[in-house]
């Protein structure tokens, strides 16, 4: 702890008056038999005191601040809290994320407000040069705090742990965000507290008092957690929205069926869409098609699987989707094509550039369908549909003989100048019964794990605030 407080001294000195970007995770608990007043105790609490306070006296620097933090039982991170919105002039991004502190906490209405308006109801949610907001799990909504909302144009909602109504919605949050441009929103259902109902499903998708959410400039919408509730596209208006990320669990009676409010948003907002990602296992290989049927611009498609663990009985009771099938509505045909398809090059997503996918355990494909699309999509003749820039795929088995390459190189398909990466999982850790893992060991190299179509592909999937990653 010395030597952390030492090198947050010397950070701050060799930096001179530059602004500051401040990223501080943690605090200081204990079993409940600990003695607090034991010498080294105390000692460690008044270190975490002197790191924080260092850090607090430069406060007039801070530009990006990150805080993950437990309160409550420990007083050394509260100063964090306390300062005055005149001592922030530069800060324009901030994050907070409130570890639950206790059990016995989250049944107390009136100590989770307290708490609540403590540490983001002061100076921090008031700086004036504030324009991107995150708030990661909150147990009371962030609604009544004096957040200038109208000057954000980045807001992130982590999972809400609490049981929301008309004024404390996501949706009645976003209403006030008039200048949005970007946003991440977490649907989840809140936990079961003492005078609070808690539900197994999405909460509730209150309509804001002024009726429809009207965000004009919102050009990113990113959504996880749970699928979003059914009403939820019905109350948005989004004449600029370009970028989907929807990354959403999947849920059991939208997998049976077609509705459901990813499909709502795509039918809705998918004409103006260019950039898409979608976590597949939320969908059937009848939604998956329908998605890509209400995407004529889109430019960059993702389809990216395994995000969200499920046990086995959860992705048993569906059926596998046949990339097959989805390839071949993707996949442009020449006039006198006598293959499945529609004839005329007319297809699928005819404006794609860059394709990414992930693929799941269970999905049934075979190399040759990608190596057809891709080739199609290659072929300057096929002047109906955008030329295929970028390639990206994952799979959850070993390379096969021959290759997605070599294929197309048999077929003398020029890959020149085209951004083309198949993974696969290192062979020697892969079988058939190998525990189901979210994220394999691809075999790549280092130099490929960066590349932007890689890793916006294949993940890790972080969730961003500006320039800050907050998990």
């Amino acid at each position: 702890m010395q030597a952390i407080l030492a090198l947050t001294q010397l950070w701050i000195s060799r930096s001179a008056n530059c602004p500051l970007t401040v990223s501080f995770s943690g605090g200081l608990t204990f079993p409940d038999d600990t003695d607090l007043s034991s010498e080294p105790i105390i000692a460690a609490r008044e270190r975490v005191r002197s790191i924080v306070d260092a850090l607090c006296d430069v406060s007039c620097r801070w530009k990006t601040v990150y805080l993950s933090v437990e309160v409550g039982a420990d007083t050394a991170v509260d100063g964090f809290f306390q300062i005055p919105s005149n001592k922030t002039p530069l800060l324009e991004t901030l994050y907070v994320n409130n570890f639950m502190p206790s059990p016995d906490f989250m049944n107390q209405p009136s100590q989770r407000q307290e708490l609540t308006e403590m540490m983001t109801g002061r100076g921090l949610v008031k700086a004036p040069r504030l324009c991107r907001l995150g708030v990661g799990s909150f147990w009371s909504s962030p609604s009544p705090l004096p957040v200038k909302w109208a000057h954000l144009t980045e807001l992130f909602l982590g999972p809400i742990l609490y049981q929301p109504n008309e004024s404390t919605s996501p949706l009645f949050i976003l209403a006030m965000c008039v200048n949005l441009i970007r946003c991440s929103i977490c649907h989840q259902a809140p936990v079961q507290l003492d005078g609070m109902i808690g539900t197994t499903s999405a909460p509730p998708n209150y309509i804001p008092p002024s009726g429809v959410c009207h965000l004009a400039r919102l050009r990113t919408l990113e959504l996880r957690g749970f699928e979003p509730p059914p009403l939820f596209a019905a109350n948005l208006e989004l004449p600029s929205l370009q970028e989907l990320v929807n990354l959403s669990a999947p849920s059991r009676a939208c997998r049976e069926g077609l509705g459901g409010g990813t499909m709502d948003l795509i039918r809705k907002f998918g004409e103006g869409l260019t950039d898409v990602t979608l976590e597949w296992g939320s969908l059937n290989e009848p939604r998956l098609l329908d998605v890509l049927q209400h995407l004529p611009n889109v430019v960059n498609l993702r389809l990216v699987g395994g995000i969200w663990f499920q046990p086995r009985r959860m992705t048993n009771d569906r059926d596998p989707v046949v990339l097959d099938s989805v390839l071949e509505k993707l996949t442009p045909r020449s006039q006198d094509s006598n293959e499945n398809g529609v004839a005329g090059g007319k297809c699928y997503c005819p404006k794609l550039k860059k394709f990414g996918c992930k693929v799941e355990e269970r999905a049934e494909l075979s190399e040759e369908a990608f190596a057809r699309f891709i080739a199609a999509r290659r072929n300057p003749l096929n002047t109906d549909v955008a030329l295929l820039t970028s390639f990206v795929a994952a799979f959850p088995f070993p390379k096969p003989t021959p290759s997605i390459r070599g294929q197309l190189e048999e077929m003398g398909v020029d890959l020149q100048g085209m951004v083309f990466i198949t993974a696969y999982p290192k062979t020697q850790k892969w079988h058939l019964n190998a525990p189901r893992r979210i994220q394999p060991d691809f075999d790549v190299d280092v130099a490929i794990r960066d590349h932007e179509d890689y890793v916006s592909t294949v993940g890790p999937f972080r969730q961003r605030l500006g320039d800050l990653w907050v998990n």
